[in-house]
């Protein structure tokens, strides 16, 4: 049944010679699920005691959907182990902590909620050198483990007259008299913090006290300078805290560069001037969006494989960054599978599959823009391919087998290179797209 809609097509190409093997291909049934980050590990370094040595801060963030929760009474409890270990650049454990962790009497609503999370912090006494810092939690209950890592390069500060520790993204700062409590934002994104965010960091300054400018600029994947704060600061010899404050950053969805320059007050703003940097990265997400989302103007293009040309032409007639994000949802909003709970699997399911496009598709164009990455993303995994590259009198083909739509795909490689193109009618895969 299947064959009737092929056999054209395979007459098109060189007779097939009789040594031709079939061969079956595993393809994946379902994308990645890399959306949904609820683990975080932020490590940065500082100036440690006695001279020589430096220090890793490890901040952990466990966000309640990695444990089991139990009933207790009318409430519920977690407990876990965490474990963070710190490796040399030869992958040598220099230093590791482990430690039981437990969560006790929160309600059923924070027990299952997404934005709900404990935050651990432990810190290492390590010389100066390159290190990957890993986070492990088992949970006791269920035994479920999960693991994330990060890597980080760690100055020396002792042998610098002025330097600065790595940044952290602080999420709230509250100060009362000379005591200041600031809230850590361990993940990278800042797309939620309506109220902006501040970067700390600390100075260490070995000569004479001075007053210094501090320039914060964060740049897009263009190198384009999308924000800048400055402050100045009065820093004696010594240890200083330095805080910055970015008020509600007004920046699209995108993956970002941040750089902190220092410059002696009256000097200018020249690279000539400056007397030390600090950057880091950090990134710009609404709420609910998935991971591999990073441009929302690319992330509306490639809707066109789904949206009905009037829901294109009403995305692309938003005259606001805001009223984009807001057409934005509402188009997927009413695609939503399940209303009522923070996800949308529909559209990370979308997504999913555009970044595995162009993970696996890309050629001369991006994968989501090939032939390949177009069948891919209307109708998901094939059940089946069928690869040839290196068949007597023929072209490198390949075939894609849906068996629960009946049908058939067939790619060609015309020029040799890779660049595999679809001979099916393109009509067939629109069509099915508005489902």
């Amino acid at each position: 049944m299947l064959r009737r809609h092929i056999g054209w097509i395979l007459a098109a190409l060189a007779p097939l010679a009789s040594v031709t093997a079939w061969t079956q291909v595993d393809v994946p049934q379902s994308v990645p699920q890399e959306y949904s980050e609820s683990l975080f590990l932020e490590v940065l370094a500082f100036r440690g005691q006695p001279p020589g040595e430096s220090r890793i801060d490890a901040y952990l963030q466990v966000g309640y959907d990695n444990l089991s929760f139990v009933k207790a009474g009318d409430r519920y409890d977690a407990s876990y182990e965490a474990t963070l270990s710190v490796s040399d650049s030869a992958g040598s454990l220099v230093s590791e902590k482990s430690w039981n962790e437990s969560i006790k009497g929160v309600s059923f609503d924070e027990s299952v909620s997404p934005t709900a999370y404990a935050l651990l912090q432990r810190s290492f006494t390590v010389k100066p050198g390159r290190y990957t810092v890993t986070a492990f939690i088992r949970d006791l209950d269920s035994k479920a483990t999960k693991q994330t890592s990060r890597k980080i390069n760690v100055p020396d500060f002792h042998g610098q007259l002025f330097a600065m520790s790595d940044i952290m993204l602080v999420s709230r700062l509250t100060v009362k008299g000379t005591k200041k409590s600031i809230m850590p934002n361990v993940s990278p994104n800042v797309g939620d913090l309506s109220e902006g965010f501040y970067t700390f960091c600390e100075v260490y300054n070995r000569v004479r006290g001075d007053t210094i400018r501090f320039v914060a600029q964060a740049y897009d994947n263009k190198g384009e300078v999308k924000l800048e704060a400055d402050t100045v600061e009065y820093l004696p010899e010594g240890r200083n805290e330095v805080f910055l404050h970015i008020t509600k950053p007004d920046l699209p969805m995108g993956d970002y560069d941040l750089t902190l320059r220092a410059f002696p007050r009256e000097a200018g703003g020249g690279a000539e001037n400056v007397i030390a940097t600090r950057s880091r990265k950090f990134i710009v997400r609404w709420k609910g969006m998935p991971k591999a989302l990073k441009d929302i103007d690319l992330a509306i293009e490639q809707l066109q494989y789904i949206a009905k040309d009037n829901e294109l032409d009403e995305l692309k007639s938003a005259k606001t960054p805001e009223e984009k994000q807001k057409k934005f949802l509402e188009f997927w909003q009413k695609r939503d599978p399940n209303p009522n709970t923070p996800r949308n699997e529909k559209m990370e399911e979308f997504y999913g599959r555009v970044a595995y496009a162009n993970k696996h598709f890309s050629h001369y164009r991006e994968g989501w823009k090939t032939d390949m990455g177009m069948v891919f993303i209307i109708l998901g995994p094939p059940n089946n391919v069928e690869r040839h590259p290196f068949e007597i009198d023929s072209k490198p083909y390949e075939i894609w087998s849906y068996y629960d739509l009946n049908y058939q795909y067939v790619f060609v490689d015309q020029s040799g290179f890779g660049d595999y193109r679809l001979v099916s009618p393109l009509w067939e895969v629109y069509n099915r797209r508005r489902d």
